[in-house]
């Protein structure tokens, strides 16, 4: 527990996981850990050229990030570093960038933001693919979903909370009495959070 204590907080130093859920920070951590380690294999066995490996430096943390944000753990991220640098090697308009630039303010540079968004959105693996809804899974969580938040909305009594098992979503009443509105109150708090919660897992399998 210490270790992954310490990885997270030698990457929060860096800002990189700022605004995440702690359980996302242990996830994303870990994933930049990997990386980096994979980069400076890489470096170390091919002799990465100077530029190439400053460009790299600059898109890999954003990229995984949102990469993160879109499938989760779910990529290979071995096959996602030999991409990524085939890219960034063929890739002019990040060579051209000045080199006067700090690190920060390459991120911010329009090109960088343009290649981090575009690899991460349309990067896939046999990871990604598997992990996919198809259309017909895709609607069927989608009906699952409003279904589920019109039950607990309308639901008289205060529902605790809703387990989901897989395909098996179950509301669990609550046996604590309270007032019409308070149930109405509590009820929206758990619809929200029923919202958010699968809307990210759904985003993560598309």
């Amino acid at each position: 527990m210490s270790d992954i204590l310490n990885v997270i907080e030698r990457w929060e130093a860096t800002g990189l996981l700022y605004g995440l859920p702690n359980w996302e920070k242990e996830e994303l951590s870990q994933i930049y850990d990997n990386a980096t380690r994979l980069i400076l294999h890489e470096n170390a066995t091919k002799t990465i050229p100077k530029k190439v490996y400053e460009n790299l430096n600059d898109v890999i943390f954003p990229i995984l990030r949102r990469l993160y944000r879109r499938v989760g753990l779910n990529f290979d991220i071995e096959n996602l570093m030999i991409k990524l640098l085939e890219e960034v090697h063929n890739n002019s308009k990040l060579s051209i960038l000045s080199s006067e630039l700090t690190s920060n303010e390459k991120i911010m540079d329009n090109k960088v933001t343009q290649f981090c968004i575009t690899f991460a959105d349309k990067y896939e693996d046999s990871e990604t693919i598997k992990n996919q809804f198809n259309d017909e899974e895709y609607k069927e969580r989608v009906d699952k979903l409003i279904n589920t938040i019109r039950m607990v909305l309308l639901n008289e009594d205060r529902v605790s909370n809703i387990d989901r098992i897989e395909k098996d979503w179950k509301i669990v009443l609550s046996d604590k009495k309270t007032t019409k509105m308070n149930t109405r109150y509590w009820n929206q708090k758990i619809s929200k959070e029923l919202l958010t919660s699968v809307l990210l897992d759904t985003n993560k399998g598309i």
